[in-house]
């Protein structure tokens, strides 16, 4: 998936919810990963261990 779709996508999935700042750490990431799924999976672990940490962080996952 290229970084223009997962962006089109995202932004389908979360409407007026999605907010690229957001987003854009974790995208980077697993594109640089390059196909390497370990490497990207230690990526999205750290953003995840970092996000838990933050203060005010509010999940919302809309209902399908």
């Amino acid at each position: 998936m290229t970084l223009p779709l997962a962006e089109s996508r995202l932004q389908q999935l979360l409407g007026n919810s999605y907010i690229d700042d957001h987003w854009r750490a974790a995208l980077t990431a697993v594109m640089n990963a390059e196909g390497d799924t370990e490497k990207a999976s230690a990526a999205v672990e750290k953003l995840a261990v970092a996000a838990t940490h933050r203060t005010g962080l509010v999940i919302k996952i809309p209902a399908l």
